[in-house]
């Protein structure tokens, strides 16, 4: 078993950088400013598969070549900016058209959603590095796979957590907006969220 000081401390500091504006949260934000709070969970939950999958990386030892390898995590880091400003440039340039139909209701597709989240978790090569220079800090050697499990299970709860409590801020946005018919500010509102969302990934470093 892990020492429960060990495992407070863990969430503590996992909880300050789960709720730290970053890439998912962002993006979770800014999809529930658009579409609302239910129609961005499948987005939540692409970016905690996107995350399962690194966590995967890492357990197997790959997690060090982005953690020295300067080349891959720029690479991928500056993927993910220029994914995240597309977005920002497609949801500023939104047709009249596009606006209206999405305040009349149209559902936005799930699994559209899910590939968008799972898209902007696997971009962002910060979560790699929690996972490879955080996680062995809490790990002893003797209980590998017990500590790992713990500390993963840990994770999506305080990121599933982070992610929601911006969703639903962006949420509250979204119905202020909605009731007053402010579509191309609603527009507006989720691109500037992305170009942040892609200014804060850009300014990252090892």
């Amino acid at each position: 078993m892990m020492p429960l000081s060990a495992w407070f401390t863990f969430f503590v500091m996992m909880t300050a950088i789960a709720y730290t504006p970053g890439p998912m949260t962002m993006f979770s934000m800014s999809s529930s400013v658009k579409h609302g709070f239910y129609r961005t969970l499948p987005g939540i939950f692409g970016g905690s598969a996107a995350y399962m999958v690194q966590m995967v990386v890492v357990y197997l030892g790959l997690g060090v070549i982005v953690q020295n390898s300067t080349v891959v995590f720029n690479t991928i880091k500056w993927v993910g900016v220029f994914y995240l400003v597309l977005l920002g440039i497609k949801n500023w340039r939104q047709s009249i058209r596009d606006m209206e139909m999405t305040h009349t209701g149209l559902p936005v597709s799930p699994v559209k959603q899910f590939s968008l989240g799972f898209a902007t978790g696997m971009s962002n090569p910060k979560s790699v590095l929690v996972f490879t220079v955080l996680f062995p800090q809490f790990i002893h050697p003797d209980h590998y796979t017990a500590h790992f499990l713990v500390l993963a299970a840990s994770f999506f709860v305080i990121q599933g957590s982070s992610a929601m409590a911006y969703a639903l801020f962006g949420a509250r946005v979204f119905k202020w907006l909605r009731r007053r018919n402010l579509a191309r500010v609603q527009n507006r509102v989720t691109a500037v969220i992305l170009f942040c969302a892609g200014g804060i990934l850009a300014v990252s470093k090892k």
